[in-house]
């Protein structure tokens, strides 16, 4: 018989898996949209400011599903440490070592825009 602290996180770790693989399909959903809508536009033969804000707000939106997929992940490390703490050591659907991973300096994140200049 689970004890209630076993019983908790089993039911977290099964919450974070369908959070997990849901962000994953918001994402690829997002990618496939913002594939499709160029094309769509070329298809129909529109000027290229047809459609653009809401090309734009399509990107926005999988520039946000990535980062909650990423704070998902660091919430996923967090709740391993929770979880070795009071003794349910789950592998939470991956059994391979995580290494500690920090994007290199090089990579510009959603957050590092300043680079960006309006062309005209």
């Amino acid at each position: 018989m689970m004890n209630n602290e076993h019983m908790a996180a089993v039911d977290v770790t099964q919450l974070l898996w369908k959070l997990e693989e849901q962000l994953d399909a918001a994402f690829a959903t997002s990618g496939e949209l913002a594939a499709a809508l160029p094309r769509a536009r070329m298809a129909a033969r529109l000027p290229a400011i047809a459609g653009q804000q809401a090309f734009e707000l399509v990107s926005q939106a999988m520039m946000a599903i990535g980062a909650a997929r990423g704070h998902t992940v660091q919430g996923h490390r967090v709740l391993e440490k929770v979880g070795r703490t009071i003794g349910y050591d789950a592998d939470y659907g991956d059994t391979r070592p995580k290494p500690d991973f920090m994007p290199s300096a090089s990579i510009k994140t959603a957050a590092d825009t300043g680079h960006l200049r309006v062309a005209a």
